[in-house]
């Protein structure tokens, strides 16, 4: 029996993902967001704009809500605040009041970051790690994270909260693998930090198998904050190493030894936590880059 989904935030990277990955389900699908791309199928409605409870208005009570909206970069948040606050935070708001008043039968899967950690954040970041934001986008995030529990606790909403580490692949347009791959272009090999620096990269296939399998299972005190890593670090410079050489180039990554605001030092989730979920290991690293480089291939960038 197919569900009533609304996504919002479907015209962005992990969004569209999932909008596709939905496009092959039985489930009749609602999408929201400020870029989306109305390609798919007659089971799909959308609508263009800004997240609002007016807009709101304009759905039909959904079973399951995805909720990917909002800002999506340290350095951005770092440079606006205000800009990365409103982003986040007032759509939210508008969404928890819409649930609390006229679908409190339906479900919230929030896409959190595990940026919320900051500070505390290790090799092995566990779910019950207290959370200590170095950035306003972690900041927001965690934010949001604590006006869903209290609407969950208050108005006893069904809400999870899902912490994604590393996540690439095609379509994703910034951070470290795109700009590195722009830089290479250039004859440019330098990158901040060490190298050292360890990551917890999530191929974006194995993220959505992740949160289509969230639609299978009943929320419980056990699953209602979740990780979304592979457990594995990665050191900054391996992958760097890798993805020049798969992508033909001869240079290994020099390292200029300055940090980069708001980043921590190691960003991995806790392995025994990630045991319990398979779909989130199931792209080795080598596969991730060689799709992730044939797309850039394919827009014309290298």
């Amino acid at each position: 029996m197919g569900k009533k989904i609304l996504v919002l935030g479907g015209g962005g990277f992990i969004g569209a993902h999932l909008v596709a990955a939905l496009n092959q389900s039985e489930h009749k699908i609602q999408v929201a967001g400020n870029h989306l791309v109305p390609e798919l199928n007659s089971n799909i409605t959308y609508v263009v704009g800004e997240l609002t409870i007016d807009l709101y208005q304009r759905f039909t009570a959904p079973d399951i809500i995805f909720h990917l909206a909002g800002s999506a970069s340290v350095a951005s948040s770092l440079q606006d605040p205000i800009h990365d606050f409103a982003k986040t935070l007032p759509n939210l708001s508008a969404l928890l009041h819409k649930m609390q008043t006229e679908w409190p039968q339906a479900r919230l899967i929030y896409l959190s970051s595990a940026a919320v950690y900051g500070e505390n954040a290790s090799a092995s970041t566990s779910v019950k790690c207290p959370l200590k934001p170095m950035s306003p986008y972690g900041l927001h995030k965690h934010l949001a994270e604590e006006m869903i529990q209290f609407y969950v606790h208050r108005y006893q909403l069904e809400a999870q909260i899902v912490r994604p580490f590393s996540v690439y692949g095609e379509g994703l347009r910034k951070q470290l693998l795109w700009d590195a791959l722009n830089k290479a272009q250039r004859g440019e090999f330098n990158y901040f930090g060490t190298g050292e620096q360890q990551r917890d990269w999530v191929y974006i296939g194995d993220l959505i198998d992740f949160l289509l399998n969230l639609l299978t299972q009943q929320v419980n005190e056990q699953n209602q904050l979740l990780n979304a890593g592979t457990g594995e670090g990665i050191a900054i410079k391996q992958i760097l190493t890798l993805l020049l050489k798969i992508a033909g180039y001869q240079q290994q990554p020099e390292f200029s030894l300055i940090g980069k605001p708001g980043d921590p030092d190691d960003l991995v989730a806790c392995y025994q936590e990630q045991i319990v979920y398979p779909q989130l290991k199931h792209t080795s690293l080598q596969q991730g880059l060689e799709r992730y480089i044939a797309w850039f291939k394919q827009q014309g960038q290298l």
